[in-house]
């Protein structure tokens, strides 16, 4: 059965499961409720880690940064000896978790695809899982999504001490998983165990943020006229009553479809305003500083969301806002990222031979053409890249002689002067 089956098939049950059916459907946290729209801020709008993302700035937030780790190449690396004594590192593209972790997953997704779906679970749940497939030897050969809706982790105090299990829904069935054989991605979290979920903790300002869109909305389909009632000199029936609604109502005269038609108000009635004007109300103020507010919550800076106004305090200059959001944006996700893969898809005898995952930000940090080509100079000088590594940099072919590290004289004898210190000749360092 596919992975889209399995997904299916466990939904209805696992959610039930999840959040308490006991419960009465009355309940504001009732797990329908949280399920489908969420429970209800104060601002009269359901918010839920489902419905979070119809707020473009949320949407826009959690892809930037899943799309950012989702595209990172992942390389397995291992540090070794030299035959000076020196410790190297490595990389072991044949490894089997490296194809895992760069290629195909599973039999369904390639990797970046579930890279980027874990990414996205544990920046709006505050979780993201993956379940570990091996093979008769313990090996890892595929891994798998788990709806962070319907798997939590549980701890079991026996009499063989303490164990994690994660309980999760597949193909209908409740299933418990042991914490080996589970990858799990988590945000910020009280007790290590569970992260917390960013929506549920900002979903105030979300339920603000999605208001205001509903407010817009129905703003632009009255015609950009605010609301009011209409007065009427004496007294209506309840049928009179109806009829003056259907009419103004969006089947009616009112509604977008009918914008600058003239309305005809019967039997003498006045239509009297009782809104405060957008303009008045600071809307486009609001809505302005919402985006930040959500911009805020998940460290983006707001250029990076085409949000032209203000400034950054990480610099100007696509490459120092590029660095700022590697570093305290990605930076985070990625060493739990490392960690948790290293944990669960080594051995314990490869992790002590020094084998370790690391994603490599090179491609997220290239820059411009100008500013690559000071950086290899400059590296190449000391003698710190070799020509080959830096045609590794820039996705080109080796050539013969090219490992060699070359350093000018002058840096190899701090006591040389004149024409051979003024670094023309080199030599091999290595």
């Amino acid at each position: 059965m596919s992975m889209l089956a399995r997904l299916r098939n466990g939904w209805r049950a696992g959610v039930q499961a999840a959040f308490g059916a006991s419960q009465p459907l009355s309940a504001p946290d009732h797990w329908l409720i949280r399920a489908i729209g969420g429970g209800r801020t104060k601002s009269s709008v359901p918010v839920s880690e489902w419905t979070a993302v119809n707020l473009p700035v949320v949407w826009a937030c959690v892809t930037l940064i899943s799309d950012g780790v989702a595209q990172m190449p992942v390389d397995v690396l291992r540090r070794v000896r030299d035959r000076d004594g020196r410790v190297v590192r490595q990389s072991e593209p044949g490894h089997p978790v490296a194809g895992l972790l760069n290629s195909s997953a599973n039999d369904d997704m390639g990797a970046s695809v579930l890279v980027g779906a874990t990414q996205l679970h544990a920046l709006l749940w505050g979780n993201g899982y993956q379940e570990i497939e091996r093979n008769g030897r313990g090996e890892p050969v595929g891994l798998w999504p788990l709806l962070p809706a319907v798997t939590w982790p549980r701890v079991d105090f026996t009499a063989g001490g303490r164990r994690l299990r994660y309980d999760t829904v597949i193909e209908g069935r409740p299933i418990t998983i042991p914490a080996d054989r589970v990858l799990h991605i988590r945000g910020q979290t009280y007790d290590g165990i569970c992260g917390l979920s960013p929506v549920r903790i900002a979903r105030e300002a979300i339920g603000m943020g999605l208001a205001m869109e509903e407010f817009g909305a129905k703003f632009f389909a009255n015609d950009a006229k605010s609301g009011g009632f209409l007065m009427h000199p004496g007294k209506l029936g309840d049928k009179a009553i109806q009829n003056i609604t259907e009419s103004m109502g969006p089947g009616g005269q009112g509604g977008l479809a009918h914008a600058h038609e003239i309305k005809v108000l019967e039997e003498g009635m006045k239509f009297i305003s009782t809104s405060i004007p957008p303009d008045d109300a600071q809307f486009l103020g609001s809505r302005e500083f919402q985006i930040s507010e959500i911009a805020r919550i998940y460290r983006v800076p707001l250029v990076l969301l085409q949000v032209l106004t203000g400034s950054t305090v990480w610099g100007t200059g696509i490459e120092q806002l590029m660095i700022g959001f590697a570093v305290h944006t990605l930076g985070p996700w990625l060493r739990r990222w490392e960690e948790e893969l290293g944990r669960k898809l080594l051995t314990e005898s490869e992790r002590r031979a020094g084998f370790y995952i690391k994603f490599n930000v090179n491609a997220l940090l290239r820059g411009d053409m100008a500013g690559r080509s000071e950086f290899y100079t400059k590296l190449f000088q000391v003698g710190a890249l070799n020509p080959n590594e830096i045609r590794a940099f820039e996705d080109l072919n080796p050539y013969d002689g090219g490992g060699a590290f070359r350093v000018p004289l002058n840096m190899d004898d701090p006591q040389s002067t004149g024409a051979a210190g003024a670094g023309e000749e080199e030599r091999d360092a290595a």
